[in-house]
């Protein structure tokens, strides 16, 4: 029979041990900037097919994705991104280097993932419920895109010790569940800017609650 060491090696080795929750929010600067212009932004609107539902106001923090990085070896947890609404969501998306990321089309039409400057990665129509593979090589941040539907934009982070994702709120919170605890570098990325970083550590049998972090962009 194995002792309790034992059983509490193999579960750190296989995955049981126990995983945490970490909540925050972010202020300051928000997501994507509305328009100067003082009419009403109508190019959605003129999509062909008519089959886009409704977008969500501008600065809502649907560019921006809170990640956590430090040693861990198992997948990147919480680190799902697709198309949905029309766009990316979140437009904002991170792959630990040397991986693949998915880009799953939730839409009821067909977009063509592009990625500006990524070798090897050739743009192919996916239709509803399908799904592209970018690889995520170390370098970056690369741009994505749409060769159907202009008006679709994104970012992509390839990170080294890539740990978990955590989208953000309209009202500019984000939660990570299933995290292993231990120490983490807490990143908050905006399109091709990490604009917010903090140390922190995840307590075990604890949710771990951080004081807001204030986004601002790089000079």
């Amino acid at each position: 029979m194995l002792g309790a060491g034992w059983v509490a090696a193999l579960l750190v080795a296989f995955g049981g041990a126990s995983a945490e929750s970490l909540e925050g929010s972010v202020r300051g600067n928000t997501g994507k900037q509305a328009s100067s212009d003082t009419g009403p932004q109508d190019y959605y609107w003129k999509v062909w097919n008519g089959a886009l539902p409704e977008q969500r106001d501008k600065g809502d923090h649907s560019d921006v994705l809170a990640v956590l990085t430090g040693k861990f070896t198992g997948p990147p947890i919480g680190c799902k991104f697709g198309f949905r609404g029309g766009g990316l969501d979140p437009s904002t998306i991170a792959a630990r280097s040397g991986t693949n990321v998915r880009i799953e089309n939730r839409d009821a039409f067909t977009h063509e993932l592009s990625v500006e400057g990524l070798a090897g990665f050739t743009p192919l129509e996916s239709g509803p419920g399908k799904a592209r593979v970018i690889p995520g090589p170390a370098g970056g941040p690369w741009e994505l895109g749409d060769r159907i539907y202009g008006h679709v934009d994104g970012h992509l982070h390839s990170m080294r010790e890539l740990v978990a994702c955590a989208t953000v709120t309209p009202s500019g919170k984000f939660r990570f569940d299933n995290v292993p605890p231990g120490p983490y570098s807490l990143r908050i990325l905006r399109g091709s800017e990490q604009v917010a970083a903090r140390r922190v550590t995840v307590p075990a049998s604890k949710t771990l609650k951080v004081d807001p972090l204030t986004m601002s962009r790089r000079k």
